[in-house]
């Protein structure tokens, strides 16, 4: 059975940490223009990947080595939805300035 508490806790955890890693990725890009794509792109993940570990996200409730599988692949998942959050954002702007 699924504790729908827990479950909006993790949620609220995961999207607070999306949000997290775009405004640092942003911040790093900022002020270390040499930061392109493809270098942003894996900032993001190595942030999400911290981000999870320091906050110890356990989003599949593994024990163990598992634990650490777990709380990466939700430092990869919050990452790729910073990425998602930041194309968003811009699309908001271009609208808002036409």
């Amino acid at each position: 059975m699924i504790d729908i508490d827990q479950f909006i806790h993790s949620l609220s955890l995961l999207t607070f940490m999306a949000i997290l890693i775009e405004a640092v990725t942003e911040i790093l890009k900022n002020a270390f223009p040499v930061l392109k794509d493809r270098s942003t792109y894996i900032l993001s993940i190595l942030i999400g990947i911290s981000l999870s570990l320091a906050f110890q996200v356990n989003p599949f409730g593994l024990d163990g080595s598992g634990y650490y599988v777990s709380a990466v692949l939700a430092g990869i998942l919050t990452s790729r939805g910073a990425n998602y959050l930041n194309s968003f954002v811009k699309k908001l702007n271009t609208s808002s300035k036409q």
